[in-house]
């Protein structure tokens, strides 16, 4: 690199022309006034959030008293209804296992269909994906409340509830995974003459398996603690049991269920970790 040369102008000038260099290659005032602009718009939008959100530190601070005085009276635990709790922690449990499973069953065909690379519908792609961000646009809880209405109270509706939502989650994830595949083992496989069904078992599956098993194990992981807030709408689970407690403003049995969420989910969370580690 070759040392800068003055040409007979005094240090100044070069540090002038430096920066004069420097801002025409940021974009000069356009660019700033554009950066300021977004900067404004940015304040701007957290503010009205802020706004809309009612937050109102002075009375989270007022209140913030009562706050320690539950916690207080969370203690000690009240454990003489543990059957009955742990009965609705299994209810919890078996909701996120066959609203998962269930996904399953209606995802991989739905990603074989919407993925680019593998589907052999590409006309269908379009409004597949738009069928799986409508899935994913609507939160499980809602699906739960519009099937209590449809097949009654209880865990069927929270299962049906997790299923259709996870759907359009694992569906788009899936897709994800078989679109990254690297094309030459697909090539290799359709060169020797294989079908497409063919071609998937030997060349696609084997590749995208250990991905898409991480994604079954994340969603179902996620959808162990969504199911908890089902109960709450009517759909079964440790969930009713919580709101129940609070409503009654009933600490000590509060409590006890929040520490079987909490076990719960930290068990669940650590299988699921040890699985992908043995995968990876």
């Amino acid at each position: 690199m070759e040392p800068p040369s003055n040409n007979g102008n005094s240090p100044g000038t070069d540090f002038d022309a430096l920066l004069q260099r420097e801002w025409q290659r940021q974009g000069g005032l356009w660019r700033m006034l554009q950066q300021g602009f977004w900067g404004v718009l940015a304040v701007a939008v957290v503010i009205a959030s802020a706004h809309g959100a009612e937050v109102d530190p002075q009375q989270f601070w007022a209140r913030l008293p009562q706050l320690g005085e539950w916690l207080v009276r969370l203690f000690p635990p009240d454990f003489s209804e543990l059957p009955s709790f742990l009965g609705a922690i299994w209810e919890t449990l078996a909701i996120a296992i066959v609203g998962t499973g269930a996904a399953i069953v209606a995802a991989v065909p739905l990603a074989v269909m919407v993925a680019r690379n593998v589907t052999p519908f590409r006309l269908l792609s379009l409004p597949l994906r738009s069928l799986l961000n409508l899935l994913r646009g609507i939160d499980t809880a809602i699906f739960a409340l519009f099937f209590v209405s449809i097949v009654g109270l209880g865990p069927f509706a929270g299962a049906l509830g997790v299923a259709l939502h996870t759907t359009g989650s694992m569906a788009k994830l899936y897709a994800e995974v078989l679109e990254t595949l690297p094309p030459e083992p697909i090539e290799a496989v359709e060169a020797t003459g294989c079908d497409r069904i063919r071609t998937f078992t030997f060349a696609v599956l084997p590749e995208a398996l250990p991905g898409l098993i991480g994604i079954t194990l994340y969603l179902w992981e996620f959808n162990v603690r969504s199911s908890v807030i089902l109960g709450i709408v009517g759909a079964g689970g440790i969930g009713y049991e919580l709101l129940v407690s609070l409503k009654l403003l009933d600490f000590p049995r509060l409590c006890t269920i929040l520490l079987l969420i909490l076990a719960m989910v930290t068990l669940i969370d650590a299988l699921s970790a040890r699985l992908r580690q043995r995968l990876g």
